[in-house]
């Protein structure tokens, strides 16, 4: 593999309008994790609508994520080549075609392709956001466009269930995909003139190392399939999870591999051994898990316990979308004035208390009674999440644009997916455990449980017909009321292994030292002459 040839560095072109870009780029964000959620909260809606089993259908958010995953990695290096805005504008033209089609797709294949699709072109807006923040911002402003950064992610995480509720309620469920194409259209004029004309790196484009990219992209994508359908599979039960978990382990090492035998790497792995580099990425990954664990838990609970519809759990998670509007900014205003890692140990702290107020749940709660521990939550996972990649940031140096790009995406959707993945199977794992020892104390020849038997039996018995139908039916209340029980302290369990990794982060805030010297921000990369740009 050839080197990758530097540019000439001559006078830098500038968009007209760069704050349009920032704009955009932030959009994107939101639009990308709206999306991903949308699709997943309103997956039945979306199967019945092609006819899809449990099964086949638990693939259509799947194809959507797998490929951001797998275009994650490359856009940061077509990026490069491309330039940004050729490379964004290509991703949003994708985007909002693919998700104008796909309440057209008369079966299910047609919708898992129009779903790549729609991942593909997505997944192109996270990858760039984080750099093009660094990179067209003075320092002084990173805060800001960091905070608005991670208040979109969290924004569109929850605001998801309001919207999906809202569209089946009162329009039609093609809405979920529609409005995508909506903020595509916004979109693409705000990339048109607002971000940079760079003309296509040619030298970089033959000398990149294409193939190392493609092949990581492979391995991250397999083993991110696996993490999404292992629990629906059992595991390593299933010979299809371990096949695909083996193929993505043995694709990324052969990735690392073939980057340490080339002598200009598209991605630097000696920033993985850089001071505090590693322990950055733990905290991203933590950041991730809790804000997947104030999301899916309340949700869950408010779905399978209280019986709650999308739009009524949606009105819970707001008091954690909305304050972000507040939130947000108060948190950029502060790191400008506070060391980065002090914000990161309290706003771990302040999340770690929000989840340990929610375990004191019973299956009596109902959306009012989170309010508080999902407004603490909320307030310290925006100040985590701005507050560690801002300390990130400080350990990148001019030639690491690439690397800090792909590690940020990378983390990012692992670590979501790593916590869904072990919620699913955590929570699912401690419902049989709870179910069976309460079960254990409810014996049927017993005075008590035959009590409340009859007092179910005669609640009901109005409104049952036919011998014995009442005591069936209270015997089944009985039933449901365990299940009940069960599925609240599963989730209480939940909340207690949220606070453990809330409490693991504050330990691991506890080891980071102060940046290294050495590093400064990323450079602007160096462009030729604006006039040849514009002919370009």
């Amino acid at each position: 593999m050839n080197a990758v040839v530097a540019p000439t560095a001559q006078a830098p072109a500038t968009a007209p309008l760069p704050w349009l870009g920032i704009v955009a780029v932030l959009i994107g964000a939101i639009a990308t994790t709206l999306t991903s959620r949308l699709t997943s909260i309103g997956l039945s809606d979306v199967r019945g609508a092609v006819s899809a089993g449990f099964d086949e259908g638990a693939w259509i958010p799947t194809a959507f994520a797998a490929s951001q995953m797998f275009i994650g990695p490359l856009a940061i290096f077509l990026g490069r080549a491309f330039s940004p805005r050729r490379v964004l504008l290509v991703g949003c033209v994708a985007y909002g075609v693919a998700e104008f089609l796909i309440p057209f797709a008369p079966d299910l294949r047609s919708l898992l392709v129009l779903q790549c699709v729609a991942g593909l072109g997505s997944g192109t807006f996270i990858p760039l956001t984080a750099s093009f923040i660094l990179l067209s911002l003075p320092r002084t402003l990173w805060p800001w466009g960091l905070a608005a950064y991670a208040m979109n992610i969290i924004l569109g995480l929850n605001v998801a269930s309001s919207l999906e509720g809202w569209y089946v309620e009162h329009v039609q469920w093609a809405w979920i995909f529609w409005q995508n194409t909506l903020v595509a259209i916004p979109m693409l004029f705000l990339y048109w003139f607002g971000l940079r004309r760079i003309p296509i790196d040619w030298d970089y484009l033959r000398g990149g190392d294409f193939r190392g990219m493609v092949t990581g992209a492979i391995g991250f994508t397999l083993i991110y399939i696996a993490l999404d359908q292992g629990d629906r599979l059992d595991w390593f039960s299933s010979t299809f999870i371990v096949g695909v978990l083996a193929a993505g382990i043995m694709a990324i090492g052969l990735f690392f591999l073939h980057e340490t035998t080339l002598p200009a790497p598209s991605v630097d792995f000696g920033l993985l051994i850089r001071r505090n580099v590693l322990l950055c990425i733990l905290l991203v990954l933590c950041t991730r898990f809790l804000v997947t664990s104030s999301n899916t838990l309340v949700a869950n609970f408010l779905i399978q316990v209280r019986g709650l519809r999308p739009l009524e759990v949606g009105n819970a998670l707001l008091w954690v979308a909305l304050p972000q509007l507040i939130i947000a900014p108060t948190v950029a205003w502060l790191l400008n004035r506070i060391d980065a890692r002090f914000a990161i140990g309290v706003g771990f702290s302040i999340a770690t208390a929000g989840f340990l107020l929610a375990t004191g749940i019973t299956s009596e709660w109902a959306e009012g009674d989170f309010k508080v521990a999902l407004l603490l939550q909320a307030v310290g996972e925006t100040l985590e999440l701005t507050a560690v990649v801002y300390f990130f940031a400080h350990h990148v140096g001019p030639t690491d644009g690439i690397t800090f790009g792909a590690i940020i995406q990378t983390a990012r959707l692992f670590g979501g997916e790593l916590g869904t993945s072990l919620l699913i199977s955590f929570t699912r794992k401690a419902e049989q455990y709870h179910s069976n020892l309460i079960g254990q104390h409810v014996q049927g020849d017993s005075p008590l449980t035959e009590a409340r038997i009859n007092a179910y039996a005669t609640a009901v018995g109005q409104l049952s017909q036919g011998t014995g139908t009442a005591e069936a039916r209270g015997a089944g209340l009985v039933a449901t009321a365990i299940r009940g029980q069960a599925y609240t302290l599963s989730i209480l369990d939940g909340f207690l292994l949220a606070s453990c990794v809330g409490t693991f982060a504050i330990l691991i805030v506890l080891c980071l030292r102060e940046p290294p010297a050495v590093a400064t921000p990323p450079a602007v990369p160096p462009l030729p002459d604006p006039a040849a740009a514009r002919r370009t």
